[in-house]
């Protein structure tokens, strides 16, 4: 009896685990069919697995700040993309107050956030994304 319930409880956790893995690195949570564009500055910068994640500021239209959040690729993955012929991604990349645009697939729900296409900053260069 013990036994039984012992392997019972270990496979629902294994089945809890497999379906929150998929859950997580889909992109259910985000629109495919629709890109958004925002830009703003800098609030958080977090260089950390399994997504990077920044946290801009900006206006809504009606002038009131928002804060949106975008999700990319692992810091690993990130860090090894060349930016031109000798930059890559680091911790240091972005600094909050940095002005950049983010553009991405919008949540579904409705939330300031999106799944990062797209990363330009101040000066017009892409860091990550194509021209």
């Amino acid at each position: 009896m013990f036994r039984s319930k012992f392997y019972s409880f270990v496979m629902a956790g294994i089945l809890c685990f497999s379906i929150d893995a998929l859950a997580h690195h889909g992109g259910a949570a985000y629109d495919a069919s629709l890109s958004k564009t925002v830009t703003g500055k800098v609030s958080q910068f977090h260089f950390v697995n399994p997504h990077v994640l920044i946290y801009i500021e900006a206006e809504d239209e009606n002038g009131e700040l928002v804060e949106w959040s975008g999700e990319l690729t692992s810091p690993n993955r990130l860090a090894r993309m060349e930016r031109g012929s000798t930059t890559s991604w680091s911790k240091d990349i972005l600094k909050p107050g940095d002005e950049i645009t983010l553009s991405g697939n919008p949540a579904r729900s409705g939330a300031p956030s999106l799944r990062l296409r797209k990363v330009v900053d101040s000066n017009g260069e892409v860091l990550v994304g194509e021209d």
